[in-house]
């Protein structure tokens, strides 16, 4: 009988860190790569064309469709600008997914249990890494700061301009940001918008104002995003959140 979840969640802005019971979700792929830690027993998961798997542990990366099935877990989300030992273990292999072993896995993770804190794992070494290369070219950085700061501003960023503060044409442009991180422009700012959706909910913002502070154009655009992007609705994670803090 599936459980409902039940989360403790924390962000940065460049990590997400959940922990609760596996609950109803379906599969779904996100831009986010994932390291997911059972921390009682093992966790019952699939990936790609896998089936049902058992590990103490498995790294997701980028796009790879997947879903959990059970288990007592810690997940762990990477921007996909983010560069941090992690997630340099978890690819390691060049496969879209990898088990870990508990030999594998560093020993804070080892340790993680209910009571551990989860703002001092997201503050460690293990999690803040040094930035990629991409994040090197000035060019980049402020491409990156300005969708960022443009989205918070309630506005969305145009690739013509974006283009033109990089000094290349559009189509060029395109590519360029590709090469540079790995994964398209508009994909890059749904996957901020849904982070910056997330930081409102959990702030107490009503669903609404949430999805149009974060450059949704409606509540029910949000609503699908979340769900392709984690395989539960945002209410499901808004909700298990809630239960979790209520004690």
């Amino acid at each position: 009988m599936e459980k409902d979840w039940k989360l403790d969640i924390v962000f940065s802005d460049s990590v997400a860190i959940f922990r609760g019971h596996v609950g109803p979700n379906n599969p779904h792929s996100h831009w986010a790569s994932q390291l997911t830690i059972a921390l009682e027993g093992e966790l019952e998961f699939e990936a790609g064309n896998s089936g049902r798997r058992h590990a103490r542990a498995v790294f997701l990366s980028s796009k790879v469709k997947h879903r959990l099935f059970s288990g007592y877990v810690c997940s762990i989300y990477f921007d996909p600008l983010t560069v941090s030992p992690l997630k340099a273990l978890g690819q390691a292999s060049g496969k879209d997914w990898r088990v870990l072993t508990e030999g594998e896995l560093p020993a804070p993770l080892r340790e993680l249990s209910a009571s551990s804190d989860l703002h001092a794992l997201l503050a460690s070494d293990l999690l803040v890494g040094a930035e990629s290369d991409a994040a090197l070219d000035p060019r980049f950085r402020d491409i990156v700061d300005a969708i960022t700061t443009q989205l918070r501003a309630g506005e969305d960023p145009d690739r013509d301009a974006l283009a033109k503060k990089a000094n290349l044409s559009p189509s060029r442009f395109s590519h360029w940001f590709v090469e540079q991180a790995g994964i398209p422009l508009r994909s890059y700012k749904k996957w901020l918008k849904l982070r910056m959706a997330m930081d409102a909910l959990l702030d107490g913002i009503n669903p609404m104002d949430a999805a149009m502070q974060a450059g949704f154009s409606d509540l029910p655009h949000m609503s699908r995003a979340f769900a392709e992007s984690f395989g539960l609705t945002y209410m499901d994670a808004l909700h298990a959140w809630q239960q979790a803090h209520q004690s």
